[in-house]
């Protein structure tokens, strides 16, 4: 599996649109994609401006298809115009 972090800083006044826009627009389009298994929107209880997408895949390869296709570059940037950074890291889970 191929699992991804995006540690997101959303503006104090993005907040509730960036979860509107996760839950309306974003899950919706990820969760069709092949190859998706799961995504967890996450807030910090420490700093409310702090948020973590977790998203894993079948594979790397879903993955990278889902961010080359047109709908991701429709959906993420509207996911992203409510932070005012974000950073990504990636792991894979170990073959057992």
């Amino acid at each position: 599996m191929f699992v991804l972090h995006v540690d997101l800083e959303v503006r104090s006044d993005s907040r509730k649109a960036l979860e509107s826009t996760y839950e309306g627009v974003f899950r919706p389009a990820i969760s069709s994609q092949p190859g998706f298994d799961h995504i967890l929107l996450l807030q910090s209880d420490k700093f409310p401006n702090v948020y973590r997408l977790v998203i894993a895949f079948q594979d790397e390869p879903s993955q990278k298809k889902w961010v080359a296709s047109d709908l991701h570059q429709e959906v993420w940037p509207r996911m992203e115009s409510s932070c005012s950074s974000y950073k990504v890291e990636t792991f894979h889970t170990l073959k057992e």
